[in-house]
């Protein structure tokens, strides 16, 4: 019964390593929210809802706003 527990732990414990790992949420005031911006004018630009200079736009933006 004791190994069966640790075994557990183990999982939970490699689960939430690449869980954090994959969603970046154990790195905070990494700017995380400003990629997921970019990625979402990515993803608006590459269909075709947005112009070129507006993703620039937005992007240049971000940047900005990532400086100060």
């Amino acid at each position: 019964m004791g190994f069966f527990l640790i075994l557990i732990l183990i999982g939970v414990v490699v689960f939430a390593f690449y869980y954090y790992r994959r969603t970046g949420d154990f790195l905070p005031g990494r700017g995380r929210d400003e990629d997921d911006a970019v990625r979402v004018a990515k993803r608006r630009y590459a269909n075709g809802e947005i112009s070129r200079e507006e993703f620039e736009r937005i992007r240049r933006d971000l940047e900005e706003d990532r400086r100060v």
